[in-house]
């Protein structure tokens, strides 16, 4: 970085920088990345599933379904809220190295949160993906060519929406504690790796 970045006693909150920051934790912790991408999309996927598959209209159906999704997302909250805890533990040294270079508070909670939307947007966009092409398959096995009836897709662009922003926000409420934990460690704590 050049000597125009950096200023005396601060680290200047600029997206490039926190951005590269994000991408580099993620490079580096390439294995719980992918599990923490996997983990999302499991929970995106079977949401999507679960909207577009036929019920039907049987309201002990419909409850066991909700559950079934409400269920998917809380487990899915903990493994993320687990790998965000583990990788801002991992990042100990770093945060306090950046703390000690003038890193601000809101520097490392965004670049906490960048790293976690960053893996919350690739899981939730393959998660929509792969529910779909579940349901589409299982539809196309068990009805053949009049598969498309018997598949939920009246208002489909709305329930990818919403699938998307619930993965996306599964993602940031799972990574909002260690984030803030991260920026709240004092600089010489986080250098010698303690909480």
């Amino acid at each position: 970085m050049g000597a125009k970045e950096w200023k005396i006693g601060k680290l200047e909150l600029r997206l490039d920088v926190v951005w590269s920051i994000a991408v580099n934790s993620l490079k580096l912790r390439f294995t719980r990345s992918v599990l923490t991408v996997l983990t999302i999309t499991t929970s995106t996927a079977f949401m999507m599933y679960l909207l577009t598959m036929a019920r039907t209209g049987d309201e002990t159906e419909t409850q066991s379904w909700y559950l079934m999704m409400i269920l998917a997302l809380v487990v899915s909250a903990a493994g993320v809220l687990n790998t965000m805890l583990m990788s801002v533990t991992q990042r100990y040294r770093e945060i306090g190295t950046m703390k000690c270079l003038g890193a601000l508070d809101s520097f490392v909670l965004l670049s906490v949160l960048l790293e976690a939307a960053i893996l919350g947007l690739l899981g939730a966009m393959i998660g929509v993906v792969a529910g779909l092409l579940i349901s589409v398959l299982l539809a196309i096995a068990d009805f053949g060519p009049h598969f498309l009836s018997h598949l939920e897709l009246g208002g489909v662009i709305f329930k990818i929406l919403v699938v998307f922003l619930v993965g996306m926000a599964l993602t940031t409420f799972g990574a909002s504690v260690p984030a803030w934990i991260a920026s709240k460690m004092p600089p010489m704590d986080a250098m010698r790796g303690e909480k």
